[in-house]
């Protein structure tokens, strides 16, 4: 087998938002470039050995990393996966452990160990794509992506499960759905249905955790109006992420529910959803 490693997998550091953002130093594979090229190398070779797929040429290059886990972009026979190896110090302690929904809208997991998973390499358009920096840049897909991540959030939920945290780097716009990529945020169900709206509010462009009104996130509020946050204004996202939730309820019970809304206004809500 025979393997091309990029520059890259050595780098300390990542670009999210269009902004570099460092990894911190307890995340770091070494606190050298040579050290971090050198074991990642050796690391990354151990688990192509491991997989055991039979591949005879392989590039790796890096693609994301935070304290979590690190993702590779692995081109294996002309085919690509994406290999998540967990980071020094992750909180997580065994892919094996995590539990997700078996549904369409996530990235297939292919193999699991204990501190590695390959998944398959989802074509598409990450949701953190849509902003430079802090500016919107994509509004006429950002309204269709509302209603899509607000129905794919419900449809988990109604499952049994809660996707958390929320960030838009861990979504793909994808041949018309939302797919998740991160599979360790699958958490089982801990709100009520009628805190789901306020629970993901925000989302899929903003994370609900820095919408709260609290001095501390200050720093995340630089772009220039309501729609670098949520896509579109304010009471049009409000209006979208109802409409894609009422999309996957059963009846207009659990619709008034979730929403919380007036029940006249929820009405008009439920008589404009189309099958």
């Amino acid at each position: 087998m025979k393997v091309l490693f990029d520059d890259n997998i050595a780098d300390d550091s990542l670009v999210c938002w269009g902004v570099t953002v460092r990894l911190p130093k307890y995340a770091l594979f070494g606190a050298t470039r040579w050290e971090r090229r050198k074991n990642w190398e050796n690391k990354i070779l151990e688990i192509l050995a491991d997989l055991e797929f039979g591949f005879k040429n392989v590039t790796v290059r890096l693609a994301s990393a935070w304290v979590r886990y690190y993702v590779f972009e692995i081109l294996a026979d002309g085919k690509r996966f994406a290999l998540n190896v967990l980071s020094p110090n992750s909180p997580i302690q065994d892919f094996r452990d995590i539990n997700f929904p078996k549904i369409e809208n996530i990235a297939k997991p292919l193999a699991i160990s204990q501190d590695y998973m390959l998944q398959e390499w989802v074509e598409g358009l990450p949701l953190s794509e849509f902003r430079e920096g802090f500016s919107m840049k994509r509004e006429d897909l950002a309204k269709e992506c509302i209603k899509l991540t607000a129905a794919l959030l419900y449809k988990i939920f109604k499952l049994g499960y809660i996707y958390s945290p929320w960030e838009d780097y861990e979504a793909v716009y994808s041949h018309g759905k939302i797919v998740l990529l991160d599979l360790t945020r699958f958490v089982r169900r801990n709100i009520e249905k009628e805190d789901f709206f306020s629970h993901y509010y925000g989302a899929p462009f903003s994370s609900p955790e820095i919408l709260v009104e609290n001095e501390r996130n200050r720093i995340f509020w630089r772009g220039t109006s309501e729609k670098d946050y949520f896509g579109t204004s304010r009471e049009e996202y409000e209006k979208l992420f109802l409409e894609g939730i009422a999309s996957v309820c059963d009846d207009f019970e659990e619709f008034l529910a979730v929403s919380r809304l007036e029940e006249t206004r929820a009405r008009a809500l439920w008589d404009r959803k189309r099958y």
